[in-house]
Parts: structure tokens; C-alpha cells; sequence
């Protein structure tokens, strides 16, 4: 299951340039490209956040994420700078301090749900284990997440290079709330700046939203595929 989370929408629209073309219409039009072409393949199974120009709230994201078996979290955003000039795509996952922050918060109040594996729900519910168990095998996972997403960056950057300029070829870190759920791995993908005249041009276009859309798919498509190889190979 691939979530796909178009950033803003309803009554937040997200950045907003001197023409008026508002992020949260930019977001929705590249995440209902990339859910149809996830949906044509056998390999993945797509949800949105909104389907449509609603206002769906930070918590009920997250708690969508929180409470199923999602293989992994794509959020897409437009940036925006002050600066017109500047310009091109980036990716965000989340910083290393904010996830021990929500791991510890979790086994701390024991009161919210969250799916699990099998094997880790075991242990997370058990009274017997610890606190310090508990948070060293919910570190592993984080780890394990953290690689996913940096490798999938990498295939994804691969992808962006032929279409797109990038800043950088590497993962920004930050606290962001989207990114926060500690049972699934995600990333922020900020596809272009709103405020720079010639990525807006491109980004309110058919034509280039198709290629961001594609460029993430082929990416997701190649990561899970050479995983999935990689893995029985191991076996």
C-alpha cells in the first residue's frame, strides 16, 4: 500500500505565487497522475489523503497512517521562496531527534493505537517488557525506515535528473508532522517553486505534472522491484 498525500487543500491552499496559482491545486492534479499510473500496476495498491479540493487535517493523515499497513508515505508539495530565483526539486524526510521524540512519547502514554507487525505488537503490549526493549526495537525499525527512504531518494533523484533541476542529490532532514508516524516509512517530495517563474510555468502544465508523477512511479516501481529481488536472493 502506497499512500499518497497531496499537501494542503479546502481552505489551506498551501504557497501561493503572484498569479495566484495556489500549491494545494498543483498537489492534488500530480497525486491523482501518480495514484492511476500505481493502480495499473500489480505491484502496488494507492490511497489518498483527499481526492478532491477538501481540507483533510494533519491528525487525520496521520492517524490513516497510523492505524494501517502502509508500505510507505509519499507527501507532495510545491516550495516557495521569497527569493524568485531560486529553484528546483527536493526531498524531506524526517529528522533523527523528532522520531526518538515520538518513539519515546509513544511508550510513554501507551494510550494510542498503532498498527504493528505481529512480532513487534507483541512486544510493544506485553507488560513484562520494558521500556528500554521496547524503545530499542522500535529504534531498529526507525533505522531500517531511514534506509528505505534514503535509497528510495536515490532512485527517485535518478528519475527527477532527466526532467528536473535538483538543488541536491541527497535527503534534507526536518520535523515535519506528516512524517511523524513511527510505524511507517515516508517522505516530503517538494517538486518544484511556485515562485519561480519558469518551474511555475511548468508546474501548472498537463504535460510536466505527467512527468513528475512518472518519474516518482518508475522510481517506486524500480526501488520495490530490485528490493524485492534483492531480498529472495538473501533467501
Amino acid at each position: 500500500m502506497i499512500v499518497i498525500d497531496p499537501g494542503h487543500g479546502g481552505q489551506d491552499p498551501g504557497a501561493v505565487n503572484s498569479l495566484g496559482l495556489q500549491e494545494k491545486k498543483i498537489t492534488l492534479k500530480i497525486a491523482i497522475k501518480l495514484k492511476n499510473l500505481l493502480k495499473n500496476s500489480d505491484l502496488f495498491y494507492p490511497v489518498l489523503t483527499r481526492n478532491d479540493d477538501s481540507y483533510v487535517s494533519l491528525k487525520k493523515r496521520k492517524n490513516f497512517v497510523k492505524n494501517n499497513h502502509v508500505s510507505f508515505l509519499i507527501s507532495i508539495h510545491v516550495d516557495s521562496s521569497k527569493k524568485k530565483y531560486v529553484s528546483g526539486a527536493s526531498i524531506w524526510i524526517a529528522a533523527n531527534d523528532r522520531m526518538h521524540r515520538e518513539i519515546n512519547n509513544f511508550i510513554k502514554n501507551k494510550k494510542e493505537n498503532i498498527y504493528f507487525p505481529k512480532n513487534i505488537q507483541n512486544v510493544i503490549q506485553k507488560k513484562k517488557y520494558d521500556f528500554f526493549l521496547k524503545k530499542t526495537i522500535l529504534d531498529l525499525q526507525f533505522n531500517n525506515f531511514q534506509k528505505m527512504e534514503i535509497n528510495l531518494s536515490k532512485y527517485i533523484f535518478q528519475q527527477f535528473k532527466k526532467i528536473v533541476k535538483l538543488d541536491k542529490i541527497h535527503p534534507n532532514y526536518a520535523s515535519l508532522g506528516i512524517l511523524s508516524a513511527i510505524n511507517t516509512p515516508s517522505m516530503l517530495i517538494e517538486t518544484g517553486f511556485i515562485t519561480n517563474f519558469s518551474e511555475e510555468k511548468k508546474l501548472r502544465t498537463n504535460e510536466y505534472q505527467n512527468k513528475i508523477a512518472n518519474a516518482i512511479y518508475i522510481a517506486l516501481k524500480n526501488y520495490f522491484q530490485d528490493t524485492f529481488l534483492s531480498n529472495l536472493r538473501d533467501t
